[in-house]
């Protein structure tokens, strides 16, 4: 008996560790949002050329994007390549650069609009309103896809 068990065991352990250390995405904190279901992140915590990402919870499905204020301007993008999004890697921040999880492919905050090639994130269309950035349920569940 005691064998049977343990040869169950050792697959088990195996799956338990392929399937954690597949998953190279960290996890970030959730989405603040008002009382209509839209994040709506407070202007003055978006900083200057420094991505800040969140997670939203559509359904059970995991959207990830980040937040950035380059030139004074705020910009929202979904953590995912255009190119590279059927990798499911998104982005990670190293030495005050975006760089791309996939590809390697490295951005600074200004290049973020225009991409280099095919591999840029993808935009997420937000706006600020009375203090907030609010991008509305709607844009996100249209980026869903990627997720």
């Amino acid at each position: 008996m005691a064998a049977a068990v343990r040869s169950m065991m050792v697959p088990l352990i195996i799956a338990a560790f392929a399937v954690s250390s597949c998953s190279r995405m960290p996890a970030y904190g959730k989405a603040p949002l008002n009382g209509g279901g839209d994040v709506a992140i407070s202007v003055g915590s978006i900083r200057e050329k420094v991505p800040k990402f969140y997670s939203f919870d559509l359904g059970g499905q995991r959207i990830d994007f980040f937040v950035v204020r380059v030139n004074g301007q705020i910009q929202s993008y979904f953590d995912a390549c255009a190119m590279c999004y059927p990798k499911k890697l998104g982005y990670r921040v190293e030495g005050g650069e975006i760089v791309c999880r996939a590809c390697n492919l490295t951005y600074t905050a200004g290049d973020l609009k225009t991409g280099k090639g095919s591999c840029h994130p993808i935009p997420l269309d937000g706006r600020v309103e009375n203090g907030f950035y609010i991008i509305t349920r709607d844009a996100i569940s249209a980026g869903s896809k990627y997720f």
